[in-house]
């Protein structure tokens, strides 16, 4: 693992490093995971408005740990919600807001639909509909890098249904979405449409608010939106048309709450497996990925929290005969804090 890699910030299993059996161990220490957020909730022409922004320090390429350890905010969200719509940028529609409760960011990010992107979105009762940012990522033919063409035309489409639980909440999300590219020899730009569907939810178990939590993706074409990137949405062949990557990913959590309750401990595994076609995908494409983790925290106040976790990921590529592994120990400490100032005066 090198000095700049991302592995040092969060989980990220594309940046597993294969084919080489040198173990590598590093130590860091960093407050990159702190997060800082303005809320600010109203009405506006007798409707609710709500307004959100929010940054943390994480994957920043401006700092480095020789003196100062300064690193540049990065923007997490900045959105407005006026009555039932949405406009900004917030998680994707498509992705199912829960994860597991991991001390390290991205857990069980092989499992999981990750997305922040610019959006409008329209919520009418447990329905959400959404047009949002389109990003084409496709490798070329036998070529296993992954490059953004930016010649979309058409926005990703989502369709999400959210249902209530007596205990807990399950939602279902279907994205259509349009790959495109320029082709090299013909300057023109071509096209493949696809689909995903994805599944996930939480489920409260005994009295002291235990949970399980889940989720579930299929699809063609997914790319960016799961496992951080992990795959590319499509693969080009030797006439430049593009083809699908399909993919299946999910992970399974278990929060438990010991007895006294300010204990807890949270366990999961997460898996993800791209159906690669091997006559157009070169040998060092990534082709699947495991991680699992278990983690104990302690939380002395509701604002304060000390945890340590323990996390073995695996990455393999679409030669089976290369993978690679890595095993990280954090330990964690979180202070939660703010100032609430909520506006209901209608007058501005």
């Amino acid at each position: 693992m090198g000095k700049d890699s991302p592995l040092k910030d969060i989980h990220l299993p594309g940046q597993i490093p294969v084919g080489s059996s040198d173990e590598n161990f590093n130590l860091d220490f960093h407050v990159k995971e702190s997060r800082f957020n303005f809320d600010v909730k109203t009405t506006l022409l007798g409707e609710d408005i709500h307004g959100f922004v929010e940054v943390d320090f994480l994957l920043s390429a401006q700092g480095n740990e020789r003196v100062s350890n300064s690193f540049a905010p990065r923007l997490r969200h900045f959105y407005f919600e006026w009555g039932n719509l949405l406009i900004g940028q917030t998680w994707s529609t498509f992705m199912i807001v829960v994860v597991p409760d991991d001390l390290d960011f991205s857990g069980a990010a092989e499992g999981l639909v990750f997305n922040r992107q610019v959006q409008i979105r329209y919520t009418y009762n447990n329905w959400q509909f959404s047009i949002e940012n389109p990003e084409t990522t496709l490798m070329g033919f036998k070529d296993p890098a992954i490059v953004e063409t930016e010649k979309e035309v058409i926005p990703d489409v989502v369709i999400r249904r959210n249902i209530t639980l007596s205990r807990g909440f399950l939602g279902v999300s279907f994205l259509n979405r349009v790959l495109s590219g320029k082709t090299v020899d013909k300057d023109e730009v071509k096209t493949k449409y696809v689909l995903g569907l994805s599944a996930g939810g939480k489920i409260f178990i005994g009295n002291r608010g235990s949970d399980l939590r889940f989720m579930t993706t299929y699809g063609t074409g997914l790319g960016r939106y799961t496992a951080l990137g992990f795959v590319a949405g499509g693969v080009i062949d030797e006439n430049e048309n593009i083809h699908g990557i399909q993919s299946l990913n999910g992970y399974i959590a278990y929060n438990h709450f010991w007895k006294p309750k300010r204990w807890s401990s949270s366990v999961n595994v997460s898996v993800y497996k791209a159906f690669n076609d091997l006559t157009l995908v070169g040998e060092q494409a990534n082709d699947n990925a495991y991680s699992l983790s278990a983690n104990i925290k302690y939380t002395p106040a509701p604002e304060l929290m000390f945890g340590v976790e323990l996390m073995h990921g695996y990455r393999g590529l679409a030669n089976n005969s290369i993978n690679g592994s890595f095993n990280r120990l954090q330990v964690s400490a979180k202070y939660s804090f703010g100032y609430n100032n909520t506006i209901t005066n209608e007058k501005r």
